[in-house]
């Protein structure tokens, strides 16, 4: 045997490195696998980005019905403290079995001493006239000939004693059962020789919308009759208020679907509604019409006439 070096190979206590391809291919595959992740989680956050603004833009566009609070007079804003003590026996009373009746709810605007104003709700007033006086003497003469027909069961919103919001009101019907809802109200204008007649119907984004024009229809028709203006296209208009609380009207040829708030009463009463202007208290001629005795007792008629013939009754 030769001579030469003695060499005593020992295990050495770091693992031996992989071949180059190894690890080439362990590399590719954690790049990979990190990469995935990346993308699950951009993906993820892009998903929450997406469904807060869907969120955000239902909440944004589409208010819940307690947060329209208009009134067919604006400035007497709804406050959560306001009504009446005497509002609980009134809606309680109200919502007493109709025995298959037809229930019409009718509400006549104003009324009553509101806490919001510390005083008295006449509504508006000229001519030596009271609104709250006028539409009551028209609401009672209504109630009147539908109590004595026995296909109906009227209800009142309101006696003109007791204030009551108009979501107390709405609830007033809503509880009752009411199939048709029915705001009178007189307008106002600082000029005299605005006149004419307008209602306002509950607006498309309302399931009670297309019903509650139809309604509005006849009894435009009706005092058309009487010999009132009927203001706009046909005298049915849709009323909304922006951010700023302007008031914004339609024609209700106008079917576009908004979502900013409406008159209160339209969206509480739960059924078909129609808030009336009957015509101007501010204008002579209107009020020679629709006022006093007479005028009451012809409104009411012409209401009434209206009434049947929606349910079409003879």
């Amino acid at each position: 045997m030769a001579k030469g070096r003695v060499v005593f190979y020992e295990e050495s206590d770091r693992p031996t490195a992989p071949p180059r391809t190894v690890y080439t291919n362990q590399a590719r595959r954690q790049r990979r696998k990190r990469r995935r992740r990346g993308r699950r989680l951009l993906f993820a956050l892009a998903l929450l980005v997406v469904v807060s603004s869907v969120g955000y833009v239902l909440w944004y566009t589409h208010p819940a019905a307690d947060s329209v609070i208009s009134d067919a007079d604006r400035d007497q804003v709804e406050s959560d403290t306001g009504g009446s003590a005497d509002s609980t026996d009134l809606t309680a009373a109200a919502a007493e079995p109709a025995d298959g009746r037809i229930v019409v709810a009718i509400d006549p605007g104003h009324g009553g001493v509101n806490p919001n104003i510390g005083a008295e709700d006449y509504g508006s007033e000229a001519n030596g006239l009271r609104e709250s006086e006028v539409t009551l003497a028209t609401a009672l003469a209504l109630y009147d000939l539908l109590a004595a027909d026995d296909r109906f069961a009227p209800v009142l919103t309101a006696d003109g004693t007791a204030y009551l919001k108009p979501s107390e009101r709405g609830a007033v019907a809503a509880q009752a059962g009411a199939q048709l809802f029915l705001s009178i109200h007189l307008n106002y204008d600082s000029s005299a020789s605005s006149n004419g007649f307008e209602c306002y119907a509950a607006p498309p984004a309302l399931s009670t919308n297309a019903e509650s024009v139809r309604f509005g229809q006849l009894v435009a028709q009706a005092f058309s009759d009487l010999g009132l203006h009927l203001r706009g296209t046909n005298g049915v208009r849709y009323l909304y208020y922006d951010a700023n609380d302007n008031k914004q009207i339609y024609e209700s040829t106008d079917t576009t679907v908004r979502w900013d708030p409406t008159f209160t009463v339209l969206q509480a009463s739960g059924c078909p509604a129609v808030l009336c202007e009957e015509g101007f208290i501010s204008n002579s001629g209107d009020m020679a019409l629709l006022a006093g005795e007479d005028g009451c007792q012809a409104a009411a008629q012409a209401y009434y006439d209206c009434i049947c013939s929606y349910f079409s009754l003879t």
